[in-house]
């Protein structure tokens, strides 16, 4: 089974290092995604990145499985952590889509939780 979800933050699969052959192990056929879910990911990436420019995030979306990635485009943002708010509501938004609310205090009574 496939993870929740993965975040990239300044980075994602640098697409211009990879040879022919390994992009191709990336790029799922619709048989392997129905057997192999793919994570979804999202890429955030800065419109002044160097390192790690935009149209490369772009780009890495085929290497996923383009309904499985996200990519925010942060303007004026260089090859860096997250510091603006806008960048913080998207990841929030991604989590809040993949992960499952945990009910602690339900746990162990019968018949409530599935183990």
């Amino acid at each position: 089974t496939p993870l929740g979800g993965a975040i990239c933050i300044s980075g994602g699969i640098k697409t211009r290092d990879l040879p022919l052959t390994a992009k191709e192990n990336y790029v799922s056929s619709d048989e392997r995604q129905k057997q192999h879910p793919l994570t979804d990911v999202l890429i955030i990436a800065g419109s002044n990145d160097v390192e790690y420019p935009p149209n490369e995030a772009m780009e890495s979306r085929k290497f996923y499985s383009s309904s499985n990635v996200k990519v925010h485009v942060q303007k004026g943002k260089g090859h860096e952590m997250i510091k603006s708010r806008v960048e913080m509501q998207v990841i929030m938004e991604f989590l809040s889509k993949r992960l499952a609310r945990r009910m602690v205090s339900m746990e162990g009574l019968k018949g409530c939780v599935p183990k």
